[in-house]
């Protein structure tokens, strides 16, 4: 997950991320429940913490990237801690409810999936939840249409899949689709958080004024201040059944 990100497209990361995290966990619950402790794999700058905190009593986020926990937000029922992707420093049967937003992809494995059993309490749920938003049609009117697939694959709907479940009951998966409202400001903070398309809009427009250009060319393009953009936004919840 650290390579995906530097310093600059951290900023970007920071300044925004669409307000998908909280509709997403409403629907991974069949009623309202509130946990003790719940903890968040992969938190970023801490948005998705933020949104389980709806749920739980107190978060911890961890992340092993020191840049994005640099940037994350302070909230009272937030601790931030660092990841070093190897063990978690974390006793057994600690956690009531675990989450990873977007972050499986970068670090699925038997270890880690082992280690977050090892962490939960006995039926406690594991949700793996992530979106998609579908951004071709605005990179095309930026010329950026033709970005070779490979360059850009990214699998939203991984999950626990082809790794030893035998300690993890799957009990349900969503897949939805819904359209945001998002200013042309916020639409360019979130390309340039995306290291491909941040390089890819570097052989376009002076590095120094990026941002700026960036935003001007669009709003040029669309004439407007917002946008509506579709998006897709999967989840799995699983349960701890040691």
């Amino acid at each position: 997950m650290t390579s995906e990100y530097d310093q600059v497209t951290v900023f970007h990361y920071a300044a925004f991320r669409p307000a998908l995290h909280l509709i997403i966990l409403k629907e991974c619950f069949a009623k309202e429940e509130v946990f003790a402790l719940g903890l968040d794999i992969g938190c970023g700058t801490g948005q998705s913490s933020i949104a389980l905190t709806n749920f739980c009593n107190q978060v911890i986020g961890i992340d092993p990237s020191k840049e994005m926990l640099q940037k994350s937000i302070k909230h009272p029922n937030v601790e931030y801690t660092h990841y070093n992707q190897q063990n978690f420093d974390f006793s057994d049967d600690f956690f009531d409810i675990v989450t990873l937003a977007g972050s499986l992809y970068y670090a699925k494995s038997q270890t880690l999936l082992d280690e977050i059993v090892r962490v939960t309490k006995n039926a406690s749920k594991i949700i793996v939840y992530d979106f998609e938003l579908l951004l071709e049609v605005i990179l095309e009117k930026l010329n950026m249409g033709n970005v070779p697939k490979q360059e850009l694959y990214y699998d939203h709907q991984v999950n626990f899949d082809g790794l030893n479940q035998a300690h993890i009951h799957l009990e349900k998966g969503y897949k939805d689709y819904l359209s945001l409202e998002i200013s042309i400001s916020n639409l360019s903070h979130l390309l340039l958080s995306s290291k491909t398309h941040y390089h890819l809009l570097l052989q376009s427009f002076k590095k120094e004024n990026l941002y700026i250009e960036l935003s001007q060319k669009l709003y040029s393009i669309f004439k407007t201040e917002n946008i509506l953009v579709d998006a897709i936004t999967y989840s799995t919840v699983y349960q701890n059944i040691k």
